[in-house]
């Protein structure tokens, strides 16, 4: 039997791994390096690249030639050039194994009169080519991570001048590199005035081939009937891309299917299906198709629209010549497209059914502030110019796109636009010129008149009639202009706040939406339309904003942020030489300066009384909150950098790591009182235990000491292969949470027992904290983004906002607000709670079922983690049932309660339905269905029970067990159930898109035809006048009783869709797989209120009794209660305004005008 850990997702492959795929790229790096040649190896990510690496250094050590390779992800982006290259020196040195022989601290300064470039050609000179006598490799990971600091071209300058020097002095013929990454040549080096990166070899590295992966298939070996017809169909869906063919292969080995001979192609296809493509966003782990979502639409060179333009062209095209042109270059690096024989074409089916044309129009709709007027243009056949944008709007867009690489159906919008905004113009100008020769021609009459009025005083009251209407002409012509300016600015506003809103500017989106609301309440003009355009607007600014406050006024980065004890203050340390205090609703109390100062970490102590900062060369000063400064005093060398620091709980020490691999403990007097010493690198971060009797700290190795208070080490512990950027201690002192180099957020036991892993980035992480109450975990990320997470490993929000790394991220003392400080130069304070009340988390796999009891105090839920948990309103877990099953696979696919809330049923994946009493207590197992139970219903007396299965019936059941009828419809699987109110009848929703009404008699009443593909959920609403139904059609449709179709609500995009009617019918709520909730108005079928999830599916929904709330449960694993409440256009305003009060008092950077949005 094959192992199932036989194959590796992620990471590089171990020398001489069993599954390591050797390819044409390997003989001919191999060759090239060792013939002395300039070698690099770029493409998209998964790849391969650094498994290749890992063979080839191999390889060429065992020939005696000396290698090292440098993982430029360890030495970090945001760092000035001296820390860079020192950084750099350090692993060089670490990797040729000289560090021990080579002391780099001492070295490092003994250069310090020379630039950082060249202290490293020193290093090359003096160190490396004189202690090797041989030929000298080095190897440089990762290199596109550094695209983006300011002397990267002055580094890879510095390569092609190592290679160019081979011709004036002969050692240097022994030195070359090997570069690799996720970039192109041109972007090595981006300043024209300097000589390109012209210089070395490419090797292709390409994706697998049959012939070449024996030693994937062998994997298959004892577990299917033929390995090499399984891998055939795999690489027809994977294309050889390494990462998804040893993701499916995995898939494979570990999946129930039987892969008997000549069914291969079927059960790949429905794996790949199942595990991949369908809700793909939230099985990609380890991440894959995010990477290349993330590469494609956050292009850092703004180039989204032209990259998804370009795509756009392959979609439909099926391939287009390569050019290789830096559009087609940078589409390329993102992995979604190969070359081949000279064309552009998707690399494989996979990316094909995953990155299709709705994707595409979601996101092209999502970054498209004018995507809806775009769309109807081309609708239109180009034709239709009242979908074209004018005035403020249309300024407002170019704006937009003056950084933005658009696509050329793009452009030509813009260009129609502009060209009818002048063809306006001069409409305008001739109508303003006729009236204003009207105006002037009754002007003069009226002169006229004057002058003859006591002659012919008839005549000169005709004359002032016609002036008269005149002038009310000229008055309605300048109100109606000034109307179409007013709405002009509205619906500009209004787009502004769409725009801010989708590019995660949310307090910027929120000023624009009221702003838009303002205008609209002062005008007299206000037509229904554009009343209720504003409202939705403002509606999702509301709803969606997280970000409550936001500092401002710094010149450089901000590294840390922490909230005094007190919770009355906040305290703010940065690379522009400051220290900053705040108050807790944003308002700047005072500034403490030092000149030449990098400000790394700033702390209050525990009485909140004094702030200790510490700087990047290791001086510590103290401060009272008047700005008083108590202390100055210097760390042991000003030359090693220092990352963070912390107050011992009593307040009377102060403890920071240091880059000489040391620890120091200074008494608030700057008494050095201990340095400990026992890492074996440089210690990044540190977190002082509550009980004031340890300290816990983290290096650059990824190794963890424990430390007592006197200096002793008590516990050592690897927790990663790359660096440790943050750690925290849990407020009862049990715990480690660290933040890591691979982009993970893992918990630790005291003694060194990894508990979870809580999470992932996609980058890496570089702090990490506790909630006040331990429950929670907030990490920041150089991705841009801050994760809360529960303590079991639930993502539970991520806030986006940030447009650069985040440093670090804080709770509030009362654990309700989150701080935020990013290399953006802002701190942004992030609420926990806005419209979502709560969520409950202790559910460890996806859930599809929940349910409020029939008095709303207990919520049920229930999905793949084999359990029913029974939850207070308050979140509290109450009861956790465990349906025991010898089965592997056991679905609960829905739930409900009793009509007097005692027995709860559930559908279940091994074709059973079970009643449970509230005690946990299994009451009754009902068999009868020969496949999986979907969905199950009381009747409105609790007597009996109905059923749909995928084996195509609906089955009547008795309380008791007993099946009284079983209705067939030959209509394939049914996927849900349920009673009228009155419990006379009963709604079925069928695989073949129909919905059907039976009696209790089993006769089919009526069959409801209407949507394009199956009927995920159907429910009577509660009058029992209306059958709502859902389809995977991405519609709900709305029918009368005798099949009339009333209203079709749309709105979702593909995905299932489960919904619930309110207690009095007149609301409907959706939940679909594209993560958002819906709430319609079920009278008019309008969308009156959207909720967006965390990116995760939701699968099902219901409203509690009362009707005020909506309990969620999505594929995260979570259960999430809503407020159901709909506020109208004035609550909205209430709501936005009261929200940015801090805000709009106490920013600095906001002008005048809009301070007073809200007066």
């Amino acid at each position: 039997m094959t192992n199932l850990n036989y194959y590796k997702l992620g990471g590089s492959l171990e020398y001489q791994h069993p599954t390591y795929v050797v390819r044409q790229a390997d003989y001919e790096l191999y060759e090239g390096l060792k013939n002395g040649d300039l070698c690099y190896v770029l493409n998209s990510r998964q790849m391969g690249k650094s498994s290749l690496r890992v063979h080839i250094m191999k390889q060429l050590k065992e020939q005696g030639i000396q290698c090292a390779s440098v993982d430029l992800t360890r030495i970090g982006s945001h760092v000035t050039p001296s820390e860079w290259y020192g950084g750099f020196v350090s692993e060089l040195l670490r990797g040729f194994g000289l560090s021990r022989k080579v002391n780099f601290g001492t070295w490092w300064r003994s250069q310090e009169f020379l630039p950082p470039k060249q202290r490293l050609s020193e290093l090359i000179d003096d160190v490396l080519l004189t202690e090797f006598s041989g030929k000298v490799i080095i190897f440089i990971d990762e290199i596109d991570s550094i695209l983006r600091i300011n002397f990267k071209d002055d580094f890879f300058a510095f390569i092609r001048a190592c290679y160019n020097q081979r011709a004036d002095n002969s050692e240097y013929q022994r030195l070359t590199f090997c570069l690799l990454g996720v970039a192109t040549p041109s972007n090595l080096i981006a300043d024209t005035n300097r000589t390109p990166f012209n210089i070395g070899r490419a090797i292709e590295l390409t994706g697998f081939k049959l012939n070449e992966i024996d030693a994937l298939i062998r994997g298959f070996e004892g577990r299917v009937a033929r390995p090499k017809a399984i891998m055939e169909e795999v690489l027809k869906w994977t294309g050889g891309q390494p990462f998804l063919t040893q993701k499916l292969c995995q898939l494979i080995c570990n999946s129930s299917y039987s892969f008997l001979e000549h069914q291969e192609k079927q059960c790949v296809e429905e794996l790949v299906q199942n595990q991949i493509i369908e809700n793909w966003e939230a099985q990609d782990e380890p991440e894959h198709l995010r990477t290349i979502r993330d590469r494609l639409t956050q292009n850092a060179e703004n180039q989204t629209g032209r990259l998804l333009g370009l795509y756009q062209q392959i979609l439909h095209q099926g391939e287009i010549p390569a050019d290789d042109s830096p559009e087609q270059m940078q589409l390329r690096l993102t992995g979604l497209i190969v070359k081949q024989q000279g064309k552009l074409q998707i690399y494989n089916r996979i990316y094909a059914e995953i990155f299709n044309q709705a994707w595409l129009d979601k996101i092209l709709t999502n970054i498209r502030p004018y995507a809806q007027m775009l769309n109807a243009w081309v609708n239109s056949n180009f034709q239709d110019e009242s979908r074209l944008l004018r005035g403020q709007t249309l300024q407002d867009a170019r704006n937009w796109a003056a950084d933005k690489g658009l696509s050329d159906l793009d452009r030509r919008f813009l260009d129609a636009s502009q060209e009818l905004e002048k063809r306006d113009v001069q409409k305008r100008l001739q109508a303003e010129a006729e009236a204003s020769k009207i105006l002037a021609q009754a002007n003069e009459v009226l002169f006229l008149a004057n002058q003859k009025a006591k002659r012919r005083i008839q005549i000169g009251g005709v004359v002032l009639a016609i002036a008269l209407i005149t002038a009310i002409v000229a008055g309605i012509w300048a109100n109606m202009m000034i109307k179409d300016i007013q709405r002009e600015r509205i619906k500009s506003l209004s787009i502004s706040s769409t725009a801010l809103l989708n590019s995660n500017q949310e307090l910027d989106a929120l000023v624009a939406a009221l702003k838009a609301a303002m205008q609209l309440k002062s005008a007299t003009w206000a037509d229904a339309n554009t009343r209720e355009s504003v409202r939705l607007v403002l509606q999702r600014a509301v709803y969606k904003v997280k970000e409550r406050n936001r500092l401002e006024g710094y010149n450089d980065a901000v590294r840390s942020v922490n909230f005094s004890p007190n919770g009355q203050n906040i305290v703010t340390a940065s690379e522009d030489n400051t220290v900053k205090l705040w108050s807790i609703d944003g308002r700047e109390i005072k500034k403490f300066t030092a000149p030449n100062q990098i400000f790394i970490s700033a702390i209050f102590s525990p009485d909140s009384k004094m702030i200790a900062a510490i700087s990047a060369n290791n001086t510590v000063k103290i401060w009272g909150l008047d700005g008083r400064e108590i202390i100055t005093f210097q760390g042991q060398n000003e030359e090693e950098f220092v990352s963070s620091i912390c107050f011992t709980p009593d307040g009377k020490l102060i403890a920071a790591p240091s880059e000489d691999n040391t620890v120091k403990l200074w008494n608030i007097k700057g008494q050095a009182i201990k340095i400990l010493k026992g890492h074996h690198d440089s210690v990044w971060s540190i977190s002082c235990s509550p009980d004031n009797k340890t300290l816990v700290t983290a290096d650059q190795e990824g190794v963890i000491k424990i430390w007592s208070i006197d200096g002793q080490e008590i516990k050592t512990f690897k927790a990663s292969d790359k660096s440790i950027f943050g750690v925290s201690l849990s407020h009862d002192g049990k715990a480690i949470a660290t933040a890591g180099g691979d982009s993970t957020v893992k918990l630790w036991s005291l003694d060194g027992q990894e508990l979870k892993t809580i999470g992932r980035h996609e980058n890496y992480v570089s702090s990490v904290s506790f909630s006040p109450d331990g429950q929670t975990i907030v990490s920041a990320s150089a991705d841009k983004t801050v994760k809360l997470w529960s303590i079991d490993g639930k993502e539970l929000k991520k806030f986006k906002g940030h447009n650069h790394s985040v440093f670090g991220a804080n709770f509030s003392p009362n654990g309700q607000i989150i701080a935020s400080a990013s290399a953006d130069n802002t701190v942004k304070l992030w609420s926990i709670n806005n419209q979502e009340l709560k969520t409950l988390s202790g559910h460890n796999d996806s859930l599809w079922a929940v349910n409020f009891s029939p008095d709303g105090k207990i919520i049920a839920s229930a999905g793949d983690d084999k359990t029913i948990k029974l939850w207070s309103f308050d979140g509290q877990q109450l009861k956790s049932i465990s349906p025991n099953s010898d089965l592997v696979w056991n679905r609960v696919w829905n739930l409900n309660f009793s009509p007097n809330g005692q027995i709860i049923a559930t559908a279940n994946s091994e074709k059973t339905i079970k009643l449970w009493h509230l005690n946990g207590q299994n009451l009754r197992i009902f068999k009868g269905h020969k496949d999986e139970v979907i969905d199950i219903s009381f009747s409105s007396n609790g007597q009996t029970l109905v059923s749909a299965s995928y084996d195509g019936t609906v089955k009547l059941w008795a309380i008791n067990g007993q099946e009284l009828r079983t209705f067939r419809a030959n209509a394939g699987k049914v996927r849900s159930v349920n009673f009228s109110p009155n419990g006379q009848t009963i709604v079925s929703a069928h695989n073949d898109g129909t919905i059907r009404l039976w009696n209790l008699e089993g006769k089919n009443l009526k069959t409801f035809r209407g949507h394009s593909s199956y009927v995920t959920d159907v429910h009577f609403s509660p009058d029992s006048q209306i059958i709502a139904s859902a389809s995977r059609d991405n519609t709900i449709k709305l029918w009368s009783l005798d099949g009339q179709e009333l209203k079709t609500l749309k709105g979702h995009t593909p995905g299932e869709i489960r919904f619930s009617f309110s207690p009095n019918g007149k609301i409907l709520a959706s939940a679909s797989a594209d993560s958002t909730i819906r709430l319609w108005q079920v009278t008019n079928g309008q969308e009156i209120k959207t909720i967006e999830g965390n990116g995760y599916p939701f699968w099902n929904i219901s409203f509690s009794p009362d009707g005020k709330k909506i309990a969620s449960v999505s594929e995260d694993g979570l259960v999430e209660l809503w407020n159901a409440e709909t506020l109208d256009f004035e609550q909205l305003i209430a709501r936005g305004c009261n929200w940015l009060d801090d805000y709009l008092r106490n920013n600095s950077r906001l002008n005048e005008k809009d301070k007073q949005i809200c007066k």
